[in-house]
């Protein structure tokens, strides 16, 4: 496989940002039957305003950059810094790269973006065995589950720093 670039997101990436993450979480909402999950329906008006709150990242191959100009980005991730915790969110990765370590690069590169930060926090779904698997790997505990309705549980899953440093 090709070298992974990791980069800030620019606000020209935003259409791609919301095609990816469309493409990634149809599999969470057909996993909970629930197709108005907050990352669907998402706009690009959302996105480019998290620009000023958020930190996102988007990988790419670098092969790709060259050979697909028109849709490069394979994965992405924001944070959103308050007060001595990141609140990690919307990682996603392109559904045919899951399982090639995407994922966790991007988990690693967003808490180094954010550092430094006493915590991380994220959630997934409750019954997303892969993402939850993906977090406790890279030093996340679960806090809690809460039911957002009939069909769905977010888990809360927390990362606590140690001597100051990230991830």
């Amino acid at each position: 496989m090709d070298t992974l670039e990791i980069r800030p997101a620019r606000p020209e990436d935003t259409a791609q940002i919301l095609d990816l993450q469309r493409a990634a979480y149809r599999i969470e909402a057909e996993r909970y039957d629930d197709f108005m999950l907050p990352p669907l329906t998402e706009t690009l008006d959302d996105l480019t305003a998290m620009f000023d709150t958020h930190t996102i990242l988007v990988a790419r191959h670098t092969a790709a950059v060259a050979a697909v100009a028109t849709d490069p980005i394979v994965g992405t991730v924001r944070a959103r810094v308050v007060g001595d915790t990141a609140h990690v969110a919307r990682l996603a990765v392109r559904p045919s790269l899951h399982g090639h370590g995407i994922g966790r690069q991007l988990l690693v590169a967003i808490e180094r973006a954010v550092a430094p930060v006493d915590r991380y926090e994220l959630f997934t779904g409750h019954r997303s065995e892969r993402n939850l698997l993906l977090y406790e790997r890279a030093g996340y505990q679960r806090l809690r589950t809460v039911r957002e309705s009939d069909r769905l549980s977010l888990t809360l899953l927390e990362k606590v720093v140690v001597n100051g440093g990230a991830g």
